[in-house]
C-alpha cells in the first residue's frame, strides 16, 4: 500500500540543473559565430552576474514567471543592462530555455520510474517562465510525467496555492493524500497551506544524485 496517492516536483534544483557558469555565455556565443576574447568574455560574464542581484533586476524579475512574455522581457533587462546586445542577450535567453541546456540529476529517472511503476502519478509544479513539456521530452522522462502546473500558464507562482491545486486537480487527487517534492522552504514548504505533506531536499552543489531516494520510501514505492 503506498501512503500517497501522487507526487508532486519541483523542476529546478530538484529534478534539474541548468549550468549558469561561465559555459553558459561561452555557448551563447558559438551559437552567434562570434569569436570573442577570453578576457572579453570573462568581463561580460562578470558583468552579468554582479547584475543578478542588483536592485533594478531584482525588481524586474518580481513576478516575472507568470508568463513568458514577462519573463522573457526582464531576462533581455537583466542581460541587456549588464552591456549584452541583443543578439547576445537573445542567444543567453535561448541557451536557457533549450533543454540541451538542463541536465537531469543522476537519480531522477530511477525514482521517477519507481514511482511510476508503482501506479504512483506524477505532476510537475514550477516557478517557471516558459514551457518545461519539451525539456522532459528531451531526456526521455515525459512518459513518467502525468501532468504539469507551471506558473507561465497559470499566472501564479509559488508560494500561492494555485499551482498545488491545480496539480492535484489535474491528477484527480485530493491535497491531504499528494506528496510536494521541492528544494525551496518558502516556495515548495507553502504546499503545506494547501494540505499537502511536503519533502525538503537539501541544497546540493551541481552534478551527480539530488537524493531523491527517501521520496520512494516515504511513498512506499521503493
Amino acid at each position: 500500500m503506498s501512503r500517497f496517492d501522487a507526487v508532486l516536483f519541483d523542476f529546478d534544483h530538484t529534478l534539474f540543473q541548468f549550468d549558469d557558469s561561465i559555459a553558459w555565455l561561452e555557448v551563447a556565443l558559438r551559437r552567434l559565430g562570434r569569436d570573442t576574447e577570453p578576457a572579453d568574455v570573462r568581463a561580460l560574464y562578470d558583468r552579468i552576474e554582479a547584475a543578478r542581484d542588483g536592485p533594478e533586476v531584482i525588481e524586474a524579475q518580481r513576478g516575472c514567471q507568470r508568463s513568458p512574455g514577462a519573463h522573457r522581457a526582464a531576462l533581455d533587462s537583466w542581460f541587456r543592462g549588464a552591456g549584452a546586445d541583443g543578439p547576445v542577450a537573445d542567444a543567453l535567453y535561448g541557451r536557457l530555455t533549450d533543454p540541451v541546456g538542463w541536465t537531469p540529476y543522476s537519480d531522477v529517472a530511477a525514482t521517477m520510474a519507481s514511482l511510476s511503476a508503482a501506479g504512483i502519478p506524477i505532476a510537475i509544479v514550477s516557478n517557471v517562465g516558459w514551457d518545461i513539456r519539451p525539456t522532459l521530452r528531451h531526456h526521455g522522462l515525459s512518459g513518467l510525467v502525468d501532468g504539469f502546473a507551471l506558473s507561465c500558464e497559470h499566472g501564479a507562482e509559488k508560494p500561492e496555492q494555485t499551482l498545488f491545486l491545480a496539480a492535484c486537480a489535474e491528477l484527480g487527487v485530493r491535497p491531504g493524500d499528494a506528496l510536494m517534492v521541492g528544494d525551496d522552504p518558502v516556495r515548495d514548504g507553502a504546499a503545506v497551506r494547501s494540505g499537502l505533506h511536503v519533502y525538503l531536499l537539501p541544497d546540493r552543489p551541481m552534478g551527480g544524485q539530488r537524493g531523491l531516494a527517501p521520496v520512494c520510501d516515504l511513498v512506499g514505492a521503493g
